[in-house]
């Protein structure tokens, strides 16, 4: 079966459990040493489902990644996720440098991605490369 494994990004999955009221939730998607396992709606579109919801900060912090799709963009690729705000859009969280149609690399936040954090991140930080798996 093919999916996405992606671990988002390594830091703010290890802020999140670290914090008192920090926790990480899965609807769809399964957790692996590989990162966030998403399975595949449509292989040959980039189409994945499952979310997973990063918490905390006393119901302030609450960060969804939502049935994550990752579409060629030139020689890179562009993952979008289910926009938070309305469920019949798309919002293109991240972009990846290079991408052969299994691993993205040099993946880095956009600025809508960087709007979902209210704050603490802006566009271009690095985050962890997704994968496309058997």
């Amino acid at each position: 079966m093919t999916a996405l494994a992606w671990a988002v990004k390594a830091s703010l999955v290890g802020y999140v459990e670290r914090m008192p009221d920090g926790r990480i939730e899965l609807d769809g998607a399964t957790r692996t040493d590989a990162g966030f396992i998403f399975p595949v709606v449509d292989a040959d579109a980039g189409r994945f489902t499952g979310s997973v919801t990063f918490l905390g900060h006393n119901g302030m912090m609450r960060v969804v990644i939502a049935d994550p799709w990752v579409t060629r963009d030139g020689g890179g690729a562009v993952l979008s996720i289910a926009d938070p705000d309305d469920p019949r859009a798309r919002l293109d969280f991240a972009r990846s440098a290079s991408f052969d149609g299994r691993i993205a690399t040099a993946t880095t936040l956009t600025a809508d991605g960087a709007d979902l954090f209210f704050g603490p991140y802006t566009e271009g930080p690095p985050l962890d490369d997704p994968h496309i798996i058997d």
